[in-house]
């Protein structure tokens, strides 16, 4: 996943902060657990230890809790751990699926060495995940080759280029989730295009400098900076505002301190700081 989806830590609690890093931390090592891999800890992003905490209030299990040592910081102080459970284990195998495509996508736009060398190291631990998790790995590459017929067509229509990608989120919520509703699917559906949209606007820079495909460098072309950035503003807050709306209809039980920060105002502060320091890209990980 793409790593945009994280709390407002100036306004968030102390014990949330401290419960959404225990998520995060909790994944990265069953992420390394069940992979047999250190470096696939690496991958662990914000975006995941969302679909943590979501994942666990839909299977409304409160998770056991460890004070552990961090492999990024081995002489620290300890952290709260979330234990190795069946929520994690199928948001570990999630993981893998969607970060070898990711990889191979970036091989298909002309990636080097270093992306097929990713791919290469991915291949087995993707044939392992794949075979655990049903339809996601169709769905996630039917998605893909989607979007990136649209993206060869140089397709300046965002709004279908994000829709292509939430389907990607909406199978996500399905393989995830225990007893998925149509409440989640329209919130993964909603916050799958508001991803797809703040992380083109994220690569905006870097897209003009190595001539890739962008749907707002196109847009730029025609209307010209201010005007895509107050259009891609006012797209993103309706998405989020689509997103709040399907999260006030959900049964929140667990975990409600970080998720509705993340929701009320992560997502909002998020948006506010990629438009407003487009030539320095987000930060995606606690590591």
């Amino acid at each position: 996943m793409f790593g945009y989806v994280s709390v407002d830590k100036p306004n968030i609690r102390m014990k949330d902060f401290a419960l959404y890093r225990a998520h995060y931390c909790g994944l990265c090592k069953s992420i390394g657990k069940k992979t047999c891999s250190q470096c696939m800890r690496f991958t662990v992003n914000y975006d995941i230890a969302f679909l943590s905490l979501v994942a666990h209030n839909y299977a409304k299990l409160t998770p056991a809790i460890k004070e552990e040592r961090c492999i990024a910081h081995p002489l620290g102080r300890k952290f709260p751990v979330v234990q190795n459970n069946r929520v994690q284990e199928k948001i570990v195998d999630v993981n893998t699926v969607l970060g070898y495509y990711k990889v191979n996508d970036d091989v298909l736009d002309g990636g080097g060495l270093k992306y097929r060398l990713a791919r290469a190291f991915l291949r087995p631990k993707f044939r392992k995940a794949e075979a655990r998790t049903g339809e996601l790995s169709k769905a996630v590459a039917e998605h893909y080759r989607a979007l990136r017929k649209l993206e060869e067509g140089r397709c300046q229509n965002v709004d279908l280029l994000a829709e292509t990608f939430a389907g990607t989120m909406v199978a996500i919520a399905r393989e995830t989730l225990d007893r998925c509703d149509g409440i989640a699917e329209e919130l993964f559906f909603h916050l799958g295009k508001w991803i797809y949209m703040i992380d083109a606007y994220d690569d905006l820079e870097r897209d003009r400098k190595q001539q890739k495909f962008n749907p707002y460098l196109l847009a730029e072309a025609e209307r010209g900076k201010e005007a895509v950035a107050e259009t891609a503003r006012f797209a993103m807050l309706e998405e989020i505002d689509k997103i709040v709306k399907a999260y006030d209809g959900m049964d929140i039980t667990v975990s409600e301190g970080p998720l509705s920060n993340i929701i009320y105002l992560g997502l909002r502060q998020r948006t506010e700081t990629v438009l407003d320091r487009r030539d320095q890209k987000c930060r995606r990980t606690l590591l």
